[in-house]
């Protein structure tokens, strides 16, 4: 079996903690921020589902959440599926400023071939799915924000 491995990106995000981790948690809400990588998604009360489109690949996540404890939402596997968790943690800098970060830990595609796609493909590709993510997250949280300021 594949050893696991993790990813790490992370954004700041100029808005309230609790209005982050409220978005974090609806689950329904994440077709709104998820980029084009990530297909079929569907959620339901404590968990969802998607496929991860890289070259020549698609990673497919069953997950449901596990807990919230000190500025971190987790995610951990629930079946099959290439991704074992995903933690969301908040990191309050100032009363409107988060950093946010975003660990998915996951098995790649095995053997030779699979090590030799990981490195060159499916990591970047990944990691800038799920960069894309935060960034359309942190868009879509400033623009609420900006727009409560506004009204």
């Amino acid at each position: 079996m594949t050893a696991l491995v993790a990813l790490r990106e992370d954004v700041h995000i100029h808005a309230e903690p609790a209005a982050i981790q409220r978005r974090i948690l609806a689950l329904d809400s994440y077709p709104d921020w998820l980029g084009p990588a990530f297909r079929a998604y569907t959620a339901d009360g404590e968990g969802f589902a998607f496929h991860l489109a890289v070259p020549a690949r698609t990673e497919r996540a069953r997950l449901r959440r596990a807990g919230i404890e000190d500025g971190a939402v987790t995610f951990v596997r629930d079946g099959d599926g290439a991704y074992e968790s995903l933690t969301w943690a908040l990191h309050a800098e100032r009363a409107r400023e988060v950093h946010v970060t975003l660990e998915a830990t996951y098995r790649p595609a095995g053997g030779l071939a699979g090590a030799f796609l990981e490195t060159l493909f499916h990591r970047p590709h990944r990691a800038q799915a799920f960069r894309d993510a935060l960034w359309r997250l942190k868009h879509l949280l400033e623009a609420a924000r900006a727009s409560a300021a506004r009204a």
